[in-house]
Parts: structure tokens; C-alpha cells; sequence
């Protein structure tokens, strides 16, 4: 195997290409290499990568090319082939979790690098599932000296596989929140399985942010990791000329930083300066939060009709964090689209700091100008007679009559709540 991964290397060098799973993103003398799924062979797409010109074809086929070479299992090609990279790697990984902001702060941690002159490598997009890690190793840059992944679970053992393919020296919690229990038993179980990111053999330091009652957390940890509540933190912060100043207060210690943007990034900045300081103990420049970071998320457009007109829904409506649902609006402000409206759903389980944060989206709201709000949920109705600018209402039923009534005013529709909120059956009900 060592002279397949060795070719591998070499055309990676010579055309600059890239590993891809998929033959519709090949690009010419990219590498291909067909994956079998439970209703799909990647395999059976040879022709494909043939006529797309890759400049290698590993699939479990026999065919007579000479582009193509044969693996029995091409997911155990892979498996091995990330092992090799991993164990042949000089430079230092970090590794990033999270019930939320996960591809921000992975995102931003390689802005702070980069800008810094520091040779850094980052996983892609927000691919962060065992494939989407394979396929970012296979993709890495061997001469940067950092690199950073993005690791995402849905089920119990699953950061235990993440962690033992890429065995991270830096790790990062970004948060653990209730509202993303998903697949496990309860939340002290989403929990055990998010701190597992801390039993890499190489760990030599990492850092979790916890909001909630550290009395079940602190005894899982070890005395590699910290632990810290951003939000609890004594800080003050103010704008000048368009940039962040933040001084705030850890563990005893003054510091003060930059960042390029407010609200729920403040936070991101300091979470990001409190573990990048503790893997380099020079950073030349104070910023730690860049515009760039903000990237968007797995949302999904849906083009639909109501009546005759055409409307472009934008789904986001599986789930809400304080922290998501700043990032997409801001997104979807920036997007440069005519005739939006933002339907917003409230979030659930924020326990005593509900109010405050469904406050900041409403003067974040505010603060962007937004024209056409609806804001869905008790949790955001209970402020309609303070915010009387925007529509306020208890359930998603009345936001179908509105967007009919409002259609001549309306293309492009922001779909975003906590799943409780039921705001996907908005979508639906002009979909069906």
C-alpha cells in the first residue's frame, strides 16, 4: 500500500489536487475514489472520472485502465490511507466540538493563525462526520504546522472513532446546550459522549466552555483540560471605529482583545484567545474574531410557489442556539436578495438566561434593520408590546396567512427555530 499512497502524495504535489468521493466535483487530475453506500457504488462511476480526466481511479471494480487501480474495500483503503497521513504529519492538530459554533470557531481559529504568518491547514466546511474527516486528511496540507477539524457526533462511540483517526494534541468544546440531546439518553449522557474528544493519547491541552452546573462535569475532566464559562466572565466591551475592544477577567488575570464583530462573537472572541494563547504564547496581532469566520451553514434552499409567484425559502428550521441563529441572520442580511422576510422561531431550553437572549436576537434585529420579522414562540411573544415594530405571534399557523396576504411583497423567506416550533410546516404547506 505504502507505493499507492506514495503516487497518491505525488500527484497531490505535482497537479495540486484534491482527494474527492464524489465524480460531479472532480476537477481535472483530481484523485477519485468511488465509495460504496447502502443504496450506491461510487465504484460504477469510473467512466465519469475517466472523461472528467482525474488523474487516478481507486475503486473495487477489476478494470483494465491505467488510471484506475483496484482496492477489495475502498473504505478500508481510506481508513488506512488516513492512518498513514496522521502518523507521517509533523505539525500539530486541534481539534474543535460542540453543540454550536463549531465551524465558526474552527473557522476563526485559522483566520487568527493565518493572519499571524502561521502555516495552518483547516478541515472543509463544515464536514464533520467520519467521511467528511477521511476526506479532510486526505485533502491536508503535510507542510502546515497547524492543522484544525471540525469533529461532529449524533450518536453515542462516534467522537471515540473521531478521536482515535486523527488523535488531536489541542482540543476545543465550544459548548454543550440541551437542545441538542438528539440521539442520546439524556444530557449528562451528550455530555460524556462530547468530553470523550479529551481521550486522544496526544492531548496536551484542551479547554470546555460549560453554562451549566460544573458539579457533574468537573470530575470528568483531567487536569490537561480547563474549564470556563465565557458568558460568566467579567468583561467590558466597546466599539471603536468599526472594532470590538474587550477587556475582560480570567481567573484572576486582566487581558485585553479585539474583535471585528459584536454581539454572541464577543464570547467567540475570548473562547478563541483563552485556547490559542495556551498552544502559542506569542500572537502579534490583538484581533481575535475575523468577519470571515462566519461561513454558511448545512441550511437547505427550497424554491416553491405561492399562487403564481416564485418564493425561495431558506430552511434552517431543524434548530436554534442564540449563537446559530445571530450567525444566519447576519448571513442572510448580507445575502444580496430583494423582498426577504425572517421568520424566527423561538428557542427552547435556555432556562434563566431565556429572556436576556431572546432580547439580544430582537435588538440584533434591530441594530441589522430589518423590515419584515415574524417572531414565533412564547418565549418571543411575551415582548410584543416592548417590540412593537415586528409580528409577534404564539404559533407558526398565523405566518402562512401573513405570507399569503404579504405575496406581492415578498422572493426570498428565512426559515430558522428550535425544532419545537413546528416552523418546517410552513415550508411544507407550499411545497406539498
Amino acid at each position: 500500500m505504502l507505493k499507492i499512497y506514495k503516487i497518491i502524495d505525488d500527484l497531490k504535489l505535482k497537479y495540486e489536487s484534491n482527494v474527492v468521493f464524489d465524480t460531479r466535483l472532480i476537477k481535472k487530475n483530481d484523485i477519485f475514489i468511488g465509495l460504496q453506500s447502502k443504496n450506491n457504488n461510487g465504484s460504477l462511476y469510473y467512466k465519469d472520472a475517466i472523461k472528467k480526466k482525474a488523474s487516478l481511479i481507486i475503486v473495487d471494480k477489476k478494470i483494465d485502465h491505467p488510471k484506475l487501480f483496484y482496492v477489495k474495500d475502498t473504505h478500508l483503503f481510506i481508513k488506512k490511507f488516513c492512518k498513514f497521513i496522521i502518523d507521517s504529519y509533523k505539525g500539530k492538530i486541534i481539534a474543535v466540538t460542540g453543540s454550536v459554533g463549531k465551524t465558526t470557531f474552527k473557522e476563526n481559529i485559522f483566520h487568527i493563525l493565518k493572519n499571524n504568518n502561521i502555516n495552518t491547514y483547516r478541515s472543509y466546511k463544515n464536514y464533520n462526520n467520519i467521511q467528511g474527516l477521511q476526506f479532510s486528511i486526505m485533502n491536508m496540507n503535510l507542510g502546515s504546522k497547524y492543522s484544525i477539524f471540525e469533529l461532529g457526533i449524533n450518536n453515542p462511540k462516534e467522537m471515540t472513532k473521531l478521536v482515535k483517526t486523527i488523535q488531536p494534541h489541542y482540543c476545543l468544546v465550544t459548548g454543550i446546550e440541551n437542545s441538542h440531546i438528539g440521539n442520546f439518553k439524556n444530557f449528562n449522557h451528550l455530555v460524556d459522549n462530547k468530553l470523550k474528544i479529551f481521550k486522544s493519547k496526544r492531548l496536551t491541552f484542551g479547554i470546555v466552555n460549560y453554562n451549566y452546573d460544573t458539579l457533574y462535569i468537573k470530575n470528568k475532566l483531567n487536569l490537561k483540560v480547563d474549564l470556563v464559562n465565557v458568558e460568566n466572565l467579567e468583561k467590558n466591551i466597546f466599539l471603536n471605529k468599526k472594532i470590538y475592544r474587550i477587556k475582560f477577567i480570567y481567573k484572576k488575570n486582566k487581558y485585553s482583545i479585539n474583535s471585528s464583530r459584536g454581539e454572541f462573537y464577543i464570547n467567540t472572541a475570548i473562547l478563541s484567545f483563552l485556547f490559542i494563547k495556551k498552544i502559542i504564547k506569542t500572537i502579534k496581532l490583538k484581533n481575535f474574531f475575523y468577519d470571515e469566520s462566519i461561513i454558511e451553514s448545512r441550511g437547505k434552499k427550497v424554491l416553491t410557489y405561492i399562487g403564481s409567484k416564485r418564493i425561495n425559502f431558506y430552511d434552517y428550521s431543524y434548530n436554534a442556539s442564540p449563537y446559530s441563529l445571530s450567525k444566519q441572520i447576519i448571513i442572510f442580511n448580507k445575502k444580496n436578495i430583494k423582498q426577504k422576510v425572517y421568520i424566527l422561531g423561538a428557542m427552547k431550553e435556555l432556562g434563566s438566561h431565556s429572556d436576556f437572549l431572546h432580547i439580544q436576537i430582537i435588538e440584533l434585529v434591530i441594530k441589522l434593520n430589518l423590515n419584515k420579522v415574524i417572531l414565533i414562540g412564547d418565549e418571543f411573544y411575551k415582548f410584543k408590546t416592548k417590540f412593537d415594530k415586528f409580528v409577534f405571534y404564539k404559533n407558526y399557523i398565523p405566518a402562512i396567512n401573513y405570507l399569503n396576504n404579504e405575496i406581492n411583497n415578498i422572493k426570498n423567506v428565512f426559515v430558522m427555530g428550535s425544532r419545537l416550533n413546528k416552523l418546517d410546516r410552513i415550508i411544507k404547506k407550499y411545497v406539498e
